[in-house]
């Protein structure tokens, strides 16, 4: 959406507070819909970035973090410049152009990347919610031709909203983004991932992404019945695949984590309702992957064994780029 002539990407609405301008990942009429905790986790600016071409010699960019501390990355299209500390209070970003970015323009040009150096990107914290006090400069919107023109939606639980990673472009949604070239718009809920009809049908209306992955059972298998599961399984899998037969769509069963060391059988349940229901649609551009198959080992994981450590965030996006490079090409 636009805000003072930037693009604030992956955010479909403002909200104006005492304190700025609270951010939300998904329309606040479908967010009082879901659970408590995605309700909570959307507020989270994974995934979200302010992107603009800057016509002003500087830019200033006012941010406020609200639980705690986070960091946020700037990018000249594809080319890292710095990470900034947001804390919970008034954090100013000042934004110039760097010296080098003709030569920049150059080079991305002849190695046909996708974003293009004069597209600043600042990259909010993926673990802080953080509010937009102000933004100072002049500036003019992103064009069509200076970001991938393939959209890459990902839902599912805090592994994929990016618990753990260090930094926002840590996350293996994000890094698997760049591994293929295209654009993330990174739906995951940490604890929220419910698979309610209500997201199903949110996600199947977009008409912004062209492939999608979507993350299943991490955050039922605790509190709901297995039956409940393969409920909400048929509905979800159904309604996407109905409203967007045409796209690649990718279904990830649970990634590994404690209760597979713990000779437990309940998540293996979950695991096969996912599998069995892509199987039953039998169509070649639904795909089933396992989780087994993204994290594969142990030190992947870290102490609580259950969130991707920053090593497993790599090795998830590595081995999920490769799987889909298979079906998806830039």
């Amino acid at each position: 959406m636009k805000y003072k002539n930037v693009e604030l990407y992956n955010v479909e609405e403002i909200k104006k507070e005492n304190d700025g301008f609270q951010l939300l990942r998904i329309p606040e009429a479908l967010r009082e819909k879901l659970n408590e905790s995605a309700k909570n986790a959307s507020l989270y600016p994974s995934g979200c970035e302010i992107r603009f071409n800057l016509k002003s010699e500087k830019a200033k960019i006012f941010l406020k973090g609200i639980n705690g501390n986070g960091i946020c990355e700037v990018f000249f299209g594809d080319f890292f410049e710095s990470w900034r500390l947001i804390k919970n209070e008034i954090t100013e970003i000042e934004i110039r152009y760097p010296q080098n970015i003709d030569k920049l323009k150059i080079w991305s040009e002849e190695k046909k990347l996708k974003f293009d150096p004069e597209l600043v990107r600042v990259i909010l914290p993926h673990l802080l919610i953080t509010k937009i006090i102000d933004i100072e400069g002049e500036f003019e919107l992103p064009e069509r031709n200076q970001t991938p023109q393939i959209k890459y939606l990902a839902y599912g639980s805090s592994i994929t909203h990016g618990a753990s990673a260090v930094r926002p472009t840590g996350t293996y949604a994000f890094k698997t983004a760049q591994l293929l070239n295209v654009d993330l718009i990174n739906l995951g809920f940490g604890g929220g991932a419910h698979l309610e009809k209500e997201i199903a049908d949110y996600i199947a209306e977009r008409d912004d992404w062209d492939f999608a992955t979507f993350e299943l059972g991490i955050n039922m298998v605790g509190g709901f019945e297995v039956e409940e599961f393969e409920k909400r399984v048929d509905y979800f899998i159904e309604k996407i695949v109905s409203k967007k037969g045409d796209k690649k769509l990718f279904f990830i069963d649970i990634y590994p984590f404690f209760m597979d060391y713990e000779n437990q059988e309940k998540q293996m349940k979950f695991r096969e309702i996912v599998k069995n229901k892509v199987k039953e649609i039998n169509r070649d551009n639904v795909i089933h992957i396992s989780g087994f198959d993204i994290l594969k080992s142990l030190k992947g994981l870290a102490f609580d064994i259950l969130h991707p450590s920053p090593f497993g965030m790599e090795e998830m996006a590595y081995n999920l780029s490769n799987i889909l490079k298979k079906y998806i090409t830039d």
